[in-house]
């Protein structure tokens, strides 16, 4: 008799735990039907070919063709159209991988990003009150303070501080004993060349 009642309860918790899911997915239905009641879903109406069109909508009929569509607005366009639609200037190819190349090599050379007056572009002026510009490092042409342009580049480096004992330089002299063959030792054993096999 126990046996049958923890059956028949087991079942039960079995319906309730089912019972409670199926309440909750009805739920979650009814909250998402609900969610916006304003905006009502069309239905589509079948119509009969005799019925008139719906208000402002476009209609086509065998007789007439449909009207032409509205001419563009008269006026200068709202955006100028550009002199030529490429990307890059041609100059080291077109693409936006030639975009990159003119500017890496302007960056490279800014004394060649001339103007169209062959001039070099000029910079904003400094604020009112702004100190002296900073002294450029060699090689570096200020496009708006001359003053700042560092001194002219100068060659590699001459000279420096002597080696170490042991290294020598690079360009110079070779190290004493360098290239001279070593000299043999006296008290190493012969060298012994093996008799190639006779035929």
């Amino acid at each position: 008799m126990t046996e049958r009642k923890r059956a028949t309860s087991a079942n039960a918790a079995r319906i309730a735990v089912a019972g409670m899911i199926i309440a909750g997915g009805a739920l979650a239905m009814a909250v998402q039907a609900g969610a916006d009641p304003a905006v009502p879903y069309p239905t589509p109406v079948p119509s009969d070919p005799g019925a008139p069109p719906a208000p402002g909508q476009p209609v086509l009929t065998a007789d007439a063709p449909m009207a032409a569509p509205a001419p563009p607005p008269a006026g200068p366009p709202t955006v100028p159209e550009i002199a030529n639609p490429v990307y890059g200037s041609g100059k080291y190819g077109s693409g936006p991988l030639g975009t990159l190349r003119d500017l890496w090599h302007q960056a490279q050379d800014p004394s060649s990003f001339v103007g169209s007056d062959g001039a070099m572009p000029e910079g904003a002026a400094p604020p009112p009150g702004a100190g002296p510009a900073p002294q450029l490092p060699p090689g570096y042409i200020s496009l708006n303070a001359p003053e700042s342009n560092g001194p002219p580049p100068v060659g590699p480096a001459q000279g420096g501080p002597p080696l170490p004992p042991g290294y020598y330089p690079l360009n110079g002299p070779p190290p004493p004993g360098y290239g001279a063959p070593p000299a043999s030792d006296p008290a190493a054993p012969p060298t012994v060349v093996p008799a190639p096999p006779t035929p």
